[in-house]
């Protein structure tokens, strides 16, 4: 007897109810809007298996358009990352004011708590989905990679990664409850290798200092006082290298204004209980509440109390919820 689950997409009998059937089983990850010229004639397929620490699954998919709104970020409450591996097609992609092409042969990084939105073609792709924690050190770099393409078949690495993660959807069926946090362990380490940076990208001691210094930002977010000053205090680094080890991030002090925010999303979306907004406040290094909501705002387009609101009335639905949305949530537990 099989070990694991497995949700796939049953296309409805009736085929004027394929499109938004589609749409229903895609919303506790995007939401789809189909184009008006998508075939579906074609085959239309998403399946999902649960390995305990990882969703590992394959889609394929018709011309489509995918949002991932703050308020649905806000609903779920989830600090994933959603990884592609792209096999036939192509899209192009939208997120922080940037907007790239996606095609065959490459993979596409979602961090899931940010927004992207998606001009998809008919595209087949492998998926794994991993909580952020999984991903140990890569936390330093991951985020900063949210809806761009790299080249997995021309990278060893990232090709055997590829190849594990479509070999494990081909196997699934075969897999037994005892061995899945083993397979999902290599999954989550294979993914890990596939961004380490190029030894010609950046010096050795600027990696490990980034990795060592997000790292400390981490831990430290709920401190008041962390800043630029504690960083040059803590490390030992002048503000010009700070600055230049952060540039990609507009500077190390808009890194940690964004993970402070990013944080605050995941605590306003935590199950049980109602926070209060001083308190999410004061736990991601704000001074006081005024202070927090603005700045909350201004990143997410609204305020603290309406996002709380919104995982309110999720929580308040929970028996209704689809199955891979309930597989979202239990990979934080």
């Amino acid at each position: 007897m099989t070990g694991i689950l497995c949700d796939r997409f049953i296309a409805p009998t009736d085929p004027a109810l394929l499109a938004q059937s589609w749409c229903n089983h895609l919303a506790p990850v995007f939401e789809a809007e189909l184009a008006s010229d998508a075939d579906l004639a074609s085959p239309i397929a998403l399946t999902t298996y649960h390995f305990g620490e990882a969703l590992i699954g394959s889609v394929t998919a018709p011309t489509q358009r995918l949002k991932r709104s703050a308020r649905t970020i806000a609903r779920q409450g989830v600090d994933h990352i959603l990884i592609q591996f792209y096999t036939a097609g192509q899209s192009r992609m939208g997120a922080a004011r940037r907007s790239v092409e996606i095609k065959a042969s490459q993979l596409v990084v979602f961090d899931l708590t940010q927004p992207i939105v998606s001009e998809a073609g008919p595209v087949s792709a492998t998926n794994v989905m991993l909580p952020r924690k999984l991903l140990g050190d890569q936390i330093a770099t991951i985020e900063n990679l949210h809806g761009q393409p790299l080249d997995y078949r021309s990278a060893p690495v990232r090709h055997l990664s590829y190849t594990y993660l479509s070999g494990l959807v081909a196997s699934a069926a075969s897999a037994e409850a005892h061995q899945l946090r083993y397979l999902s362990s290599a999954a989550a380490d294979l993914c890990a290798a596939c961004f380490q940076p190029d030894v010609n990208q950046a010096p050795a001691l600027d990696r490990l200092n980034k990795i060592a210094i997000c790292q400390f930002i981490e831990q430290e977010l709920a401190s008041e006082s962390l800043g630029i000053d504690t960083l040059i205090t803590q490390f030992g680094l002048s503000r010009a290298t700070l600055y230049r080890l952060f540039e990609h991030e507009g500077g190390v002090a808009s890194y940690i204004r964004e993970r402070r925010l990013l944080r605050a999303m995941k605590l306003l979306g935590a199950a049980g209980g109602r926070p209060r907004i001083s308190s999410v406040a004061y736990a991601t290094g704000f001074s006081d509440e005024k202070t927090f909501s603005r700045a909350f705002r201004r990143r997410f387009g609204f305020l603290p109390s309406e996002a709380l609101e919104e995982r309110l009335v999720a929580h308040r639905s929970q028996d209704s919820i689809p199955v891979l949305l309930g597989w979202m949530r239990s990979l934080s537990a």
